[in-house]
């Protein structure tokens, strides 16, 4: 009996030990949650300011730093479009120089064929007994 007593008090005493543990956990997972709530809420706002809105509650300091950083976005957006271009721009050139290059082949191949057709033309000369002229009497 007292050895089923004592697994009584100590399990009592781990459920309390746990259940103490399980509450510290669940406050702190609470104020967690409401700092990110915080931490989002704050986000939004921000985004509502670069994105043009609520600009009356700011201050002129934080105007001029919502134009540096739009300043500085748009210059990442120009650089990229940029790149985008040079790169477009280089890719077209290459395209160029091979279609270029496929002009100067179809050209050799075509004078060749031309040269052959005159070889061909040349050559289709046939004698008949065909004249031009009065018709006369050929009798030899």
């Amino acid at each position: 009996m007292k050895k089923t007593i004592e697994r009584y008090r100590k399990y009592t005493r781990d459920h309390e030990t746990s259940s103490h543990n399980s509450e510290i956990y669940i406050q702190q997972l609470k104020q967690e949650a409401s700092h990110l709530i915080t931490k989002i809420e704050l986000l939004e706002f921000q985004k509502r300011k670069l994105l043009g809105q609520e600009l009356a509650s700011c201050s002129l300091e934080e105007l001029q730093e919502i134009d540096s950083q739009l300043q500085i976005s748009l210059g990442k957006v120009r650089a990229r479009k940029g790149k985008q271009l040079l790169e477009e721009n280089v890719q077209l050139h290459q395209m160029v120089i091979h279609l270029y290059f496929r002009l100067i082949y179809l050209d050799i191949l075509s004078i060749d064929q031309q040269e052959k057709f005159r070889v061909v033309d040349l050559n289709l000369e046939v004698q008949t007994d065909l004249y031009i002229g009065l018709p006369e009497r050929h009798c030899k």
